[in-house]
């Protein structure tokens, strides 16, 4: 059985992938700190090939680095979200805290790749990186043409994609 390690599991979009990734009949180790919606159960969580570790990835990466000794893929969706009026109230905090994530996502994901089985690597984005396009509809490729995104959110995003390509 193929293990995936999804960090933001217990999120909006991450407790989709969890499911699907269950259902496709892949062992998941999740990876979340609950900062965004607090203690959730989610219908996953007692699922036989779903596994748990509650850890904060802006300050630390020990659980995700254990998790990534069995993986073979890794889906990055953590990050510290709020809404539009977070985004703009709390703008360095956000860009901040989620560069801390994928710094320590990225870290452990390219020791997993050169030590163990990782071989493949999904971030989750957001359409903020198109935010200055004037083509619609944008394709992938295009966030890299355009002028960057004004707001925080959507710079931090398109960072996100730097990452990913550096690493």
């Amino acid at each position: 059985m193929k293990t995936v390690v999804v960090t933001g599991s217990q999120g909006f979009i991450g407790g989709y992938i969890v499911s699907d990734l269950l259902a496709q009949g892949y062992k998941v180790i999740g990876i979340d700190n609950f900062s965004k919606y607090g203690l959730v159960q989610r219908a996953h969580d007692s699922h036989k090939n779903f596994e748990l570790i509650v850890e904060d990835l802006s300050r630390t990466n020990a659980g995700l680095r254990s998790a990534l000794q069995e993986a073979e893929h890794l889906i990055a969706g953590a990050a510290r979200i709020g809404g539009i009026a977070y985004f703009h109230s709390y703008a360095y905090d956000l860009l901040a805290d989620n560069e801390r994530i994928m710094a320590n996502t990225c870290d452990a994901a390219m020791e997993a790749h050169k030590k163990f089985k990782l071989k493949k690597l999904t971030y989750l984005s957001s359409s903020m990186v198109f935010e200055n396009t004037n083509t619609w509809p944008s394709k992938e490729g295009d966030q890299f043409l355009i002028p960057p995104p004004s707001f925080a959110y959507g710079y931090q995003k398109l960072a996100v994609e730097y990452f990913a390509i550096a690493a």
